[in-house]
């Protein structure tokens, strides 16, 4: 009896062991089950987040191909370079006498008579008091750069923009050179101050507040409108490339000369990257014409395509190889630059009339195909903005 008892006494608590340890055995299991099911959770959470942030930056960087940017923007980056060229006239060499007659009268050199003696005759006027007259420069420059930057009497000021422009442009720049038969883009055609005019009135505020920043072009907020915009670059380019296979200007030598002749007085370094880029094009210039003058067309009328933003990306692009090699900044480093030339310049034009979604519009919408009320602007839509 007590065997046998013993024997039931031992069995009795390994079942109860087993009754008891059975449910522990099931809890440990479904918490290790628990704990595997909230790792795989986690390393797939951090698995998408992962992936979120990598769109996030794709997208991120698609946007800035994507997004406009605003007619204000454009508005302050011209003044801000207003400014500069204020600032440029009160370089002690703009208040002697060889800034009337070596920069206003030498700009006249091979120009037609009738410019020729304009320009001289009004650099002959300036002369006895050219410094006054200096004065009144850099503070009409700085002015009209303050208020486009401070968004203040901000008409007044584009439209002292536009007749400045022109005034300067005549009788400071003799047109561009466009005239004498041997202006190029690469060496700065039409001029800097035309295109600071062009892009016063592009900038010229004509919607009213509530719209600004709706349409898919900055130029479309401005008086011009986007229709207009386009043009102007498609002809600005195409003029360009008119110019650039004139006679003096696809000669064999002309773009070296060209590029040796502007590297004179500048800076080590600037001075040669052009020499280099002379000897680059050496005696080949006829056929480097020919090239720019193709390329510029391409870019010119790149505009009308469905992805006009890889025509203004190849322009600004160009334009400042342009400007480094070929404008030598605007000679801005060397003491007696007046204005960065049209290089800068080619590059907020093209701002002006980058197609994308505008600033406030929500992101799912900058991919699609939205459309507008086809009006002054020339604008259909903003689905294509690449």
């Amino acid at each position: 009896m007590r065997a046998e008892t013993g024997q039931v006494g031992v069995a009795r608590p390994s079942a109860g062991i087993a009754r008891a340890g059975g449910p522990t055995a099931r809890a440990q299991a479904d918490r290790s089950q628990a704990d595997r099911s909230q790792a795989d959770r986690s390393q797939t959470d951090r698995s998408q987040t992962d992936r979120s942030q990598a769109d996030r930056r794709r997208n991120d960087g698609a946007s800035l191909w994507r997004r406009r940017p605003s007619l204000r923007l454009v508005t302050v980056v011209l003044g801000a370079i207003w400014f500069v060229d204020g600032l440029l006239q009160l370089q002690p060499s703009m208040f002697t006498t060889s800034f009337a007659t070596g920069t206003l009268a030498g700009a006249a050199q091979g120009q037609p008579w009738w410019v020729y003696h304009s320009v001289t005759h009004v650099a002959h006027d300036l002369l006895p008091h050219i410094a006054q007259w200096n004065v009144v420069f850099a503070l009409v420059q700085l002015t009209i750069g303050a208020c486009l930057v401070a968004n203040r009497a901000l008409k007044p000021a584009l439209a002292a923009s536009v007749a400045w422009s022109f005034g300067v442009w005549w009788f400071g720049e003799a047109f561009g050179g466009i005239f004498s038969g041997n202006a190029s883009l690469v060496t700065g055609a039409p001029g800097a101050v035309f295109l600071y005019g062009l892009l016063a009135l592009m900038a010229w505020p004509r919607r009213p507040s509530s719209e600004v920043g709706s349409a898919p072009l900055a130029a479309a907020e401005g008086a011009v409108g986007a229709r207009w915009g386009r043009l102007s670059w498609a002809v600005l380019w195409v003029g360009s490339a008119v110019l650039q296979v004139l006679p003096s200007n696809r000669s064999d030598a002309s773009i070296s000369s060209a590029l040796r002749a502007g590297a004179s007085g500048e800076p080590h370094v600037l001075s040669a990257l052009t020499l280099a880029a002379a000897r680059l094009v050496g005696s080949h210039g006829s056929g480097v014409a020919i090239a720019l003058a193709a390329v510029e067309v391409v870019v010119g009328l790149g505009i009308f395509t469905s992805r006009p933003n890889l025509a203004l990306a190849a322009g600004i692009g160009l334009s400042l190889v342009f400007w480094v090699v070929g404008q030598q900044l605007g000679g801005i480093l060397t003491g007696s630059g007046t204005d960065p030339n049209a290089g800068p310049l080619f590059v907020v034009l093209a701002l002006t009339v980058w197609k994308g979604v505008p600033k406030g519009v929500p992101a799912r919408a900058r991919g699609a195909a939205h459309t507008t009320a086809k009006g002054r602007d020339g604008t259909v839509g903003v689905g294509a903005a690449a």
